[in-house]
């Protein structure tokens, strides 16, 4: 019987599982399940990673070739992360080469650039001063981009003759770049409680004693969750286990981190896609090796394997920024904690003041342990709710006559604003008062919002920027005007209003340009800066305590929607804007929709009320938390295939027989154009979790090589 090894190796964005190859001899000391490896693949060669190694290969011997070299092992996952991408595959529908990207930092797993390299011909011409620069300044090679730089872009024809005769050779760079050690900024002093309060001892005990694998913290702003969230992870850490904590936003990071860092010091690092990726592998090898014990991040961090890992815990679990949309594998960060959890056997906690409704219902079932914090922190202050009704107000203000005298007497008091509107940019289109068009995207179904930063039009789905028209494409008329309101908008009309004053905006736009600025956060907590135009980013998480007035610019944005969670996320994000003010004040709500049930749940602070009614309304239809969704979308150049072959995946679900199982479709997605292609769906809906497991054809259904199609399990947005 050979005594001969082989390896099932999972290459990077291919389209099956697994490749298998033999495993030489000299390297069988170094290759285990998780090792990245280089292997040959195709024409050239890749890096994989080792899923399982056999015995007995599953292809006849002659035909298989030898793994060639094997990566540093300090980049190499483990095995509790091997059997959660195995989970992945099967609940999100996709392939393990769609996750494995996930589970290493940058330049880990990725094909690696080309270089150039002298070749090994003795007659090679040493006046050439290319061949002079890779003879002896850049002997282990150099990437074109470096060439360019030193000789300019007329190099490429040179290098070309070069290979042509011989004298310099392409190699592929794949080995894992090197690292750098990640300077992690010093923490600023804040008040931080020592003593849990009777709601936050009771919690703690219950812990401790039960240790729930599953738990829901709900408690309302201002009640002590980061503080009761340090407590848990302090435990941990007295047993030399580390721990994992995850927000939402990189934006959110700056915060928690300054926060942990005041009491776990030296202990604390983050982790998220703001860093380079050299600063990246450093911090993955630090958690690794179990150098630092705590671990902040968004829902990358959720893959960084540290050591001897204790507890996991997710800050405001409701969010749907733990969710991927955008690519494949359309993972839900949340779901996949747990699922970690339960691998690890450790706890997994989930902390919110307006839980998602899917675990506020778990935890009225007993499904998860569920923790109630009734007080709030010592000295804190409810502020007063007020809610203005625009269909009142004579006029078009921006900026309401009562919320500008608010925001007068907040300022005269000393005490800092937020103003909020949860739209970017200027003005939000753009219209032609003679017909009524409307500029859009022309490569998208949607309209095109001015940027007054750089006097461009911006499409916030493909990212395209447009000139202004001078007049209607479509009637020529130049009787246009800007309308509608963004984040540049309310702060150009409250800078009219308060012009000796400085004014910072916080919104995407700003974040990219800025990075994460943590000298503006620290200047609003230390009261240097006393008006914040902003976002959602202004209302997650952030606590200032001189904060005395929040402006909500225009509440009704979102309400709706032709989503059945649209007055759910309005609600949430209300709630959360108005949890800022710790220290008493007010929170004004301008809104044409007074009586909407968001609007007059938010004004009470009465998340349980909202909830009583939403769980309500979803169960009558049919909705989460009391079934489940999946979207499967197809995109293309033409409506009539995408509905063609969307008809025949319907046919084909259907002819599976399924129980409680209904389609709905195939319809144009609420956006029908994106980037030039147009969009249509199906959704499924069934009452069973387990029945997605049922559809795993998905994964390798055959259509048209000018198709697209994407599989969204359990989706969090339907627009």
């Amino acid at each position: 019987m050979s005594s001969k090894k082989f390896a099932r190796v999972v290459i990077p964005r291919t389209s099956l599982d697994h490749f298998t190859y033999s495993i030489p001899e000299e390297l069988l000391k170094k290759i285990f399940p998780g090792a990245v490896v280089i292997v040959p693949f195709q024409k050239t060669r890749s890096k994989g990673v080792v899923w399982e190694i056999m015995d007995t290969p599953d292809l006849p011997e002659d035909k298989i070739k030898p793994i060639e070299e094997v990566i540093t092992s300090e980049f190499a996952t483990t095995e509790p992360y091997l059997k959660l991408a195995e989970w992945m595959r099967d609940y999100y529908l996709c392939s393990l080469a769609d996750i494995i990207p996930l589970l290493f930092p940058p330049g880990v797993v990725e094909r690696g650039s080309y270089i150039y390299k002298l070749a090994s011909k003795k007659d090679i011409p040493k006046d050439n001063p290319v061949i002079s620069y890779l003879s002896n300044i850049y002997p282990r090679g150099a990437s074109l981009k470096r060439l360019k730089k030193l000789f300019g872009s007329g190099v490429s024809r040179n290098l070309k003759e070069l290979h042509a005769l011989g004298y310099v050779k392409l190699v592929d760079n794949i080995k894992v770049k090197s690292y750098r050690e990640l300077d992690f900024y010093s923490p600023f002093p804040i008040e931080i409680p020592t003593t849990p309060t009777p709601s936050q001892k009771e919690i703690l005990d219950d812990f401790f004693k039960n240790k729930p694998k599953v738990s829901l913290i709900f408690g309302v702003t201002g009640s002590g969750k980061t503080r009761l969230y340090s407590w848990i992870v302090e435990e941990f850490v007295k047993e030399g286990k580390s721990a994992l904590i995850m927000v939402p936003e990189i934006a959110l990071t700056p915060q928690i981190f300054n926060y942990f860092s005041n009491i776990f010091r030296g202990e604390v690092m983050f982790y998220h896609s703001r860093l380079s990726d050299s600063e990246r592998r450093w911090v993955f090898k630090q958690a690794k090796e179990g150098k630092r014990k705590i671990l902040i991040g968004p829902r990358s961090a959720l893959f960084v394997p540290l050591r001897n890992l204790g507890v996991i815990i997710i800050d405001e679990e409701h969010d749907t920024s733990y969710k991927e949309s955008e690519k494949v594998p359309t993972y839900h960060a949340r779901d996949v904690a747990i699922k970690l959890g339960e691998i690890l056997n450790i706890p997994v906690v989930l902390g919110s003041a307006s839980p998602s409704l899917e675990s506020y219902h778990n935890a009225l079932k007993g499904e998860i342990a569920f923790y109630k914090l009734k007080q709030r922190v010592p000295h804190y202050k409810v502020p007063q709710i007020e809610i203005i009704d625009l269909k009142k107000i004579k006029g078009e203000y921006i900026l309401s006559p009562d919320l500008l005298n608010e925001i007068n007497k907040t300022l005269q008091r000393d005490r800092q604003v937020i103003l909020f509107i949860n739209r970017r940019g200027h003005s939000t289109f753009l219209m032609c008062l003679e017909c009524g068009n409307v500029f859009q995207c022309p490569d998208c179904s949607v309209n095109a919002v001015y940027h007054r930063t750089d006097n461009k039009m911006h499409c916030h789905i493909c990212g395209k920027t447009f000139d202004v028209p001078y007049a209607c494409p479509s009637c020529g008329s130049v009787k246009l005007q800007l309308r509608g309101t963004g984040t540049q908008k309310v702060e150009e009309a409250v800078s009219k209003f308060f012009n000796n004053l400085e004014i910072k905006r916080l919104d995407l736009d700003s974040f990219l340009r800025e990075g994460v600025n943590q000298s503006a956060f620290r200047e609003f907590y230390e009261g240097k800066l006393k008006l914040l135009v902003g976002t959602k980013m202004v209302g997650k998480g952030f606590d200032f305590p001189n904060l005395g007035l929040i402006g909500v610019v225009n509440a009704d944005i979102g309400l709706g929607l032709p989503d059945f969670r649209s007055e759910e996320r309005v609600f949430q994000l209300l709630l959360q804007i108005a949890g800022r003010i710790r220290t008493g004040g007010k929170v004004l709500i301008q809104t044409y929709s007074p009586n909407s049930r968001a609007i007059k749940f938010v004004k009470e602070l009465n998340f349980e009320g909202f909830a009583e009614s939403e769980l309500r309304e979803r169960k009558k239809f049919g909705y989460p938390p009391f079934s489940f969704l999946s979207l499967i979308e197809l995109s293309g150049k033409k409506v009539e295939q995408l509905v063609e072959e969307a008809q025949k995946i319907k046919e084909e679900i259907n002819s599976m027989g399924i129980e409680n199982l209904q389609i709905m479709g195939p319809v144009p997605s609420p956006i029908s154009k994106k980037g030039g292609n147009y969009f249509v769906r199906l959704i499924l809906k069934y009452n069973s979790r387990e029945t997605v497991f049922k559809l795993k054809f998905l994964k390798d259904y055959k259509i048209p090589s000018n198709i697209n199609i994407t599989i969204d399990v359990d989706p969090q947005e339907l627009v």
